[in-house]
């Protein structure tokens, strides 16, 4: 956190006059907040998610928790030194931070299914290590996956904050997600223009949803299929059509069915990257299942719009939406 230099020096003094004062991150297992506690008293002067605790009858600190949360200014809450760990919190950070926000993004920023990978030229990158991090004095960490297991709890003993993005199910959900980062970026009307364009484009594809749901399947490069409870299978909803596949979550992919009842439609995702080239033993290089991919209706998504778990997948709903209408 970046403190003007009084408040800084307040910050100091409270913690120079009671060694027991510590970093306490709200909502953690760390918040021991009680309303009817008298030994316990919490500042967090930025709403940044780093609180003080030091005894509540000393008079030193009252003073001290005053300054700090009057005299620092209210823009400061804004961070200012972004670090994203992996490529889909990268995306969020492109998405809603001003370019000097960030300090830093992962080195899969500018792969080829990296949604904002231009944006992302000419920005630092990062292996997102805790060492490499810490060394770019962050004051908010953004992830999805990338970093340790336990990174929020590992920022978290340094006093930074870690804003978890990404692994929606339903575009509600990912809304909802992208409404949040937004607020903790500092910039909630991108997060609000943003959403507001993923209402209009749900709903333009609802209002041309045909009679008859059609079957779709999602075949991933890999040999993967998306079932229900995925963001993959409410693409397919979204897009007017139904998931050939009415198991829930992600499976091999079941060749028997597919040759026995092929679906209307294969969405292909990541068949046309380099990086995701399949192996000689993924289920997807099959000749019986080539031989139906050959002879089956199909439709390339692109790869950074479903790579991630995130609002972008409008885009595959939008393309499945055109490929059934011109089928």
């Amino acid at each position: 956190m970046r403190f003007g230099w009084f408040s800084a020096m307040a910050r100091w003094f409270a913690l120079a006059k009671h060694g027991n004062t510590h970093p306490v991150i709200p909502g953690s297992r760390s918040d021991t907040r009680n309303p009817g506690a008298t030994s316990a008293a919490l500042c967090d002067p930025l709403d940044s998610g780093f609180a003080l605790r030091a005894p509540r009858n000393d008079g030193g600190w009252l003073l001290c928790s005053i300054i700090l949360c009057c005299l620092t200014s209210p823009a400061a809450a804004q961070p200012r030194r972004i670090v994203s760990l992996d490529y889909c919190a990268d995306q969020f950070v492109l998405a809603l931070a001003d370019r000097d926000q960030i300090a830093a993004l992962s080195r899969g920023s500018q792969r080829d299914d990296s949604y904002f990978r231009e944006r992302a030229t000419g920005i630092r990158q990062t292996r997102g290590t805790l060492e490499e991090v810490l060394a770019l004095d962050p004051d908010l960490v953004v992830r999805n996956w990338g970093g340790s297991w336990d990174a929020e709890a590992a920022y978290a003993r340094f006093g930074v904050p870690v804003l978890q993005v990404g692994d929606a199910a339903t575009f509600a959900a990912a809304r909802e997600d992208l409404l949040g980062a937004a607020r903790a970026i500092g910039h909630s009307e991108r997060g609000a223009a943003i959403a507001r364009d993923l209402d209009d484009r749900l709903a333009r594809l609802r209002a041309s949803w045909p009679r008859e749901r059609r079957p779709v399947l999602y075949l991933s490069a890999g040999g993967a299929v998306a079932g229900g409870g995925v963001l993959m299978d409410e693409v397919i909803a979204a897009a007017g059509a139904r998931n050939l596949r009415d198991q829930a979550g992600w499976a091999v992919l079941p060749l028997e069915r597919m040759i026995e009842a092929p679906p209307a439609l294969i969405a292909l995702g990541f068949f046309e990257t380099g990086r995701t080239a399949t192996s000689a033993w993924s289920p997807s290089r099959h000749p019986a299942l080539r031989r139906m991919v050959a002879n089956a209706r199909t439709v390339n998504l692109p790869a950074a719009s479903v790579a991630c778990e995130a609002w972008t997948a409008i885009d595959a709903a939008e393309i499945i939406a055109r490929a059934l209408r011109a089928s």
